[in-house]
């Protein structure tokens, strides 16, 4: 089969600070825990392990410094096994369970004995206690418990399974600490919380023609609802024209009257003002990590028209909001003092944008939930959950402030809020009374309008598959049947194309996959949704790399499904999980980095399609195939 050729590695310098050393290492930590603290396995190994499987190669002197952040330690020193040893013995004394931490790792009394049976330096623990005096202090890593330890358990080198949404979808292991999330469920816009607009699709129509196919590996991390705020900012009204983003927000143009560009984006006249910067550029800058701007600087101004939008060019409070989000996530992504306080001040903008929405007597919290779910679409493409779970505290500060503590769209950002911060299937099941509640209260606060009760509604439907996906015996037929009536709601309210619908749908889809319809899942995606994602987003839109991903992820499914069945056709479908995944393995390393969580999920899911083809030296030389000329 032909497949994209392999591209040179990315020319853009990436930041490098703290945050973004955590956001590399964060999902492996309790890969690197097992294998280094608990299996002693070599640095030199594991970091063999992460760049094959996952695409990841930082120096060791990086991952040593790390090492040393999250206080690893993996072999015991003359000097550890002495001060373990004492603390055992103060156990002992005090009549507490034998058991000292080692770099978060129990260690107990038959632990020292061994280590001291082979070390042909120790005689007897005397011997070892002679290695310290009474006055060292014990080093940090070394402690004894808060609570009890239970008795260890055998532990698995592998990662365990994490699917979508934290949920077990088979063999697929996505990067360790990866919370994963079902495709495309982003909180869906309401009709009335989407800002309401001139139909300006017609200048961009040529994008449809640009897409190509993908999706997340294992599970696109795709938000769930949540947002933060900020604090309110400037007390000026922010007046006149927006700077377009490239492309980003092409989906949510609106499809009412039509209106001339130039009422709403002047035509420039002097030629310095239209030298703008490239799509991929500021698609690296938006990345959770971030190209570095160096003495490029920050100019709004240089977005260019390739990606103009006229819901960040309209001057509405909503435009702002959005606009102002992502000026602020190019600049608190870099590690330079005059761009942080840049940072803070589109912040704060996006703020008082968000204020105007909630004191907006026509429409209050409508605009809102469609400017948020937005955001929150846009945050998810680049891998920042961390950043968008810092704008939603903002927002739901912002809220608070201005509505009271007790409100529907209060609730809502705190729903938002915690589906980000979920991560596998140990936290506690959604409240759906509460949420069945604040539907309720929706279509009462807004009876002339019934796009924030579908928002809710959508949520509701979201938390009772996600409620299922924890249980043992799984019932999720009642959530699939719900969003199949949902999606065909938006459709009516929202239109066939607009992102409301695209995400109902694509959640559909993931509920039927749940249902153990795999192949109309595939359908759904690849005949709905897809097509739909093409009419909105451009192909090098990060956007579009989800919905591929999300394709592949799919078809590998099918495949594994039909092991029994037709030779021909699951290589067919191994193919084309193939096909999408190089295309989606090779643009989100070039653009977005091989660090960015994105990146990780989509370069894992190749690998496992790889390797369940046979390819295994082609998967075992995948980093390779990315980097080579």
């Amino acid at each position: 089969m032909d497949h994209p050729g392999p591209q040179p590695r990315t020319g853009f310098q990436r930041v490098q600070s703290k945050s973004t050393r955590n956001v590399i290492f964060g999902p492996f930590k309790n890969l690197i825990e097992q294998k280094y603290v608990i299996e002693g396995c070599p640095l030199k190994e594991i970091i063999e392990h992460i760049r094959t499987k996952y695409g990841v190669v930082q120096s060791p002197k990086q991952y040593k410094s790390q090492l040393k952040t999250w206080g690893f330690r993996h072999k015991l020193t003359l000097q550890d096994a002495a001060f373990i040893l004492r603390l055992l013995n103060q156990a002992k004394a005090r009549g507490l369970d034998e058991v000292v931490l080692f770099s978060t790792h129990p260690r107990r009394r038959e632990d020292i004995t061994k280590y001291i049976q082979r070390n042909v330096k120790l005689a007897d623990e005397n011997d070892l206690l002679s290695y310290i005096s009474n006055d060292d202090e014990t080093p940090h890593y070394i402690k004894l418990p808060d609570h009890p330890i239970e008795q260890p358990r055998a532990t698995s080198s592998h990662l365990p399974p994490t699917p979508p949404s934290g949920d077990s979808s088979g063999s697929l292991d996505p990067p360790p600490g990866c919370a994963e999330v079902p495709p495309m469920k982003v909180p869906i816009p309401s009709p009335e919380s989407s800002p309401r607009y001139p139909d300006v699709r017609s200048s961009h129509q040529g994008n449809g023609a640009r897409w190509s196919t993908s999706t997340a590996a294992s599970e696109p991390v795709f938000i769930d609802l949540d947002q933060t705020q900020e604090q309110l900012a400037a007390q000026e009204t922010i007046s006149g024209r927006q700077p377009a983003v490239p492309d980003i927000v092409g989906p949510f143009w609106p499809s009412q009257q039509r209106i001339d560009q130039s009422i709403w984006w002047p035509q420039r006249q002097d030629e310095e003002s239209t030298t703008h910067w490239p799509a991929d550029l500021t698609n690296a800058l938006l990345s959770v990590t971030p190209a570095a701007l160096g003495n490029l600087g920050f100019d709004m101004n240089r977005f260019g028209d390739h990606t103009l939008s006229q819901q960040l060019n309209d001057g509405s409070s909503s435009a702002q909001f959005v606009t102002y989000c992502l000026f602020w996530l190019i600049c608190v992504g870099q590690d330079d003092d005059g761009l942080q306080k840049e940072a803070e001040y589109y912040q704060n903008s996006a703020m008082f944008s968000f204020l105007c929405m909630l004191k907006d007597l026509s429409s209050p919290g409508e605009d809102c939930l469609g400017a948020l779910s937005v955001v929150t679409v846009l945050f998810d493409c680049y891998g920042q959950t961390q950043r968008l779970l810092d704008l939603l505290t903002k927002c739901d500060e912002v809220t608070k402030n201005h509505l009271g503590v007790h409100n529907p769209l209060t609730v809502t950002i705190a729903f938002k809020k915690n589906m980000l911060q979920r991560s596998g299937g140990s936290s506690p099941p959604h409240d759906i009374v509460q949420l069945r509640d604040i539907y309720l209260q929706m279509r009462s606060l807004f009876p002339k309008s019934p796009g924030p009760a579908l928002t809710a509604r959508y949520n509701l439907a979201w938390a009772m598959l996600e409620n299922e996906m924890k249980k043992d015996v799984k019932d999720c037929e009642p959530a699939r049947r719900e969003l199949q009536e949902l999606t065909a709601q938006f459709e009516l309210h929202f239109g066939n194309d607009r992102i409301e619908t695209i995400m109902a749908a694509a959640t559909w889809a993931r509920a039927t996959f749940y249902c153990g319809d795999i192949e109309k899942a595939e359908r759904i995606l690849g005949h709905i949704v897809c097509p739909r994602v093409r009419k909105n987003f451009p192909e090098d839109h990060p956007y579009t790399w989800e919905a591929k991903h999300r394709q592949a992820f799919f078809l590998l499914q099918l495949a594994k499904k039909d092991r029994d069945n037709s030779a021909g056709r699951r290589w067919f479908q191994f193919q084309q999980a193939e096909q999408l995944l190089r295309q989606v393995v090779r643009d989100r390393h070039r653009i977005l980095g091989e660090s960015n969580p994105k990146s990780v999920q989509s370069f894992h899911l190749l690998w496992t399609v790889l390797q369940e083809q046979g390819k295994v030296d082609e998967a075992n030389s995948l980093w390779e195939w990315c980097t080579s000329e």
